[in-house]
């Protein structure tokens, strides 16, 4: 059928790349799943990594052989067959040891079939501003955002990505042993350790922006992109606090239509504010409908949430991140402008020292409470050596 549609050739290629991909991206997604769900934080997020490298380097080898737009899906169609002799084995050995229950796969669908609908809409959430910004401006405008959104959101997202793999079994597991009283003690443990790293993180993303456009960007989108890349930034920081915490309410209430409708609100919101404001605005208008529409999206998930499962927002640790960050951001813009990779490096440097050095002093969400713990247990290895 795709061959029949009145496509040009290469878009025809791209979609059948991803659709003869997406079965075997399943399959991996499903044993990275099953290994957060186990615990198994690090094959989870190593899995992942493992399969974005590779898809990287197979979409480039065949972009360079001419495959055109169809390369990135090559990549991330061949990537996970790599991984199948790690993966497959213990997946079939899982099938194996119980026969399917249709009571069971029914709940299954109705838990699971909100959840696929959701990440549909976060397709459209993260993606609906490129199309507006080609309708209403040009090609450059689209090629400058998606050059600051690649360095702010993608950066980041990796971040969250292992956040999440490590949060979500240990949300699960506290409900499951302790009950409601345990689950808020561990999501505000979770909540106060993603502020105290992703805060710091966006907030100095945005600080070099400017110089890691330098370093990564070419010259004629280098401008416009460095001036949206903060904005993006703190888009990515709501939008990993919103998927990755917040999110949580749904799945552990087993309320999952109510996620289906707390995704649809900044989706709806994403498409009329990148139609109001880009035509005024251009490329900033888009990062601000961004920016606003998660913003709406995570106040809208904590009131539906509260229905499903309340989870707690630690202020204590926002307030005390919040303050280290500004030191960490006042000492930042005060270095010189060396310019290129060694102003991202020294910046960075110098940014994660006063901010670690900030959070140890404000005890920002418990951190010098924990180094003591570490540093208690190091001491009583070295006295039993």
């Amino acid at each position: 059928a795709i061959w029949l549609a009145p496509w040009e050739l290469p878009f025809k290629l791209a979609v059948a790349a991803g659709l003869m991909g997406s079965p075997i991206r399943c399959l991996a997604k499903l044993a990275q799943e099953r290994f957060r769900a186990a615990g198994e934080v690090s094959r989870a997020a190593g899995l992942d990594i493992y399969v974005a490298l590779t898809g990287f380097g197979v979409g480039a080898l065949f972009a360079w052989a001419g495959a055109g737009g169809a390369s990135p899906l090559l990549g991330l169609a061949i990537a996970p067959l790599f991984a199948l002799p790690f993966i497959l084995p213990g997946e079939l050995r899982q099938a194996r040891r119980a026969p399917a229950d249709p009571a069971r796969l029914r709940e299954y669908a109705a838990y699971g079939y909100p959840i696929a609908a959701s990440l549909a809409l976060a397709l459209v959430l993260s993606s609906t501003d490129r199309f507006l910004l080609a309708l209403f401006m040009n090609e450059a405008a689209v090629g400058a955002y998606h050059a600051s959104y690649s360095i702010a959101n993608r950066t980041l997202d990796v971040l969250f990505i292992w956040l999440g793999a490590a949060g979500t079994p240990a949300l699960v597991m506290a409900l499951e042993r302790g009950g409601r009283e345990r689950l808020i003690e561990a999501a505000r443990e979770q909540a106060s350790a993603f502020i105290l790293i992703a805060l710091p993180a966006a907030a100095g993303v945005a600080l070099v922006a400017r110089p890691l456009a330098e370093f990564m960007i070419g010259e004629d989108l280098r401008q416009a992109a460095a001036g949206v890349t903060p904005i993006v930034a703190f888009s990515a920081l709501l939008s990993g606090l919103t998927t990755y915490y917040f999110h949580q309410a749904f799945t552990l209430g087993r309320r999952t239509r109510r996620l289906l409708i707390a995704m649809s609100v900044p989706a709806i919101a994403n498409v009329i504010l990148n139609a109001l404001l880009i035509p005024h605005f251009g490329v900033a208008g888009a990062a601000w409908a961004t920016l606003i529409s998660f913003g709406v999206g995570l106040l809208g998930s904590i009131a539906l949430g509260r229905a499903a499962m309340p989870l707690p927002m630690p202020w204590k640790a926002l307030v005390r991140c919040g303050v280290a960050t500004g030191a960490m951001a006042a000492v930042v813009w005060m270095l010189p402008p060396i310019g290129g990779f060694p102003e991202v490096m020294m910046d960075a440097a110098i940014g994660g020292a006063v901010y670690g050095a900030a959070a140890l002093v404000l005890n920002a969400a418990g951190v010098r409470d924990v180094a003591r713990r570490l540093l208690k247990t190091f001491r009583a290895r070295l006295a039993t050596a």
